[in-house]
């Protein structure tokens, strides 16, 4: 994983406003949003993350191997309202120096952040459902973020 990735994460766990609601699996799936829009408005993701289309959507394991390993981050397993096992992200000390990410990349997160925060899981995950390239792919297949943006914006 690259060092842009990481500090990506980073800086996501830095500036959620609702850690209790940070899991693994909303980390993922805003990471996914992030490379989703970079892919539509700079033909490129953030990421170096080969995106799955699992029976959960997009999906890769390397954020959270990243957060498991890292030193300063805290992962921790919970359960969710309706009895669920989820696992929590948040970073150990959110007073720690972060790095700085580029503007571009500032940008991009602060947006899906902004756009994501009030929503209820749910409607989060219905947001994630209705990109594009999850309504045009096969499940338990891999989302090339580009070429789908491509395909996009052609249609536009």
């Amino acid at each position: 994983m690259n060092l842009a990735t990481m500090s990506l994460i980073r800086y996501l766990l830095a500036n959620y406003p609702y850690s209790d609601e940070l899991s693994a699996s909303r980390l993922t799936k805003m990471m996914y949003l992030i490379d989703w829009k970079s892919a539509i408005e700079n033909g490129r993701q953030v990421t170096d993350a080969k995106w799955f289309f699992n029976h959960y959507g997009p999906y890769v394991d390397d954020f959270i191997e990243y957060a498991i390993q890292s030193a300063d981050i805290d992962v921790n397993d919970s359960v969710t309202v309706l009895g669920g096992a989820k696992r929590l992200i948040s970073l150990k000390n959110k007073n720690n120096d972060l790095p700085v990410l580029d503007p571009e990349v500032k940008t991009l997160a602060d947006f899906v952040i902004n756009v994501t925060k009030t929503k209820h899981y749910q409607d989060f995950i219905n947001l994630v459902y209705s990109t594009y390239p999850v309504m045009t792919s096969e499940r338990y297949s891999n989302l090339d973020l580009v070429e789908s943006a491509r395909r996009y914006k052609s249609m536009s």
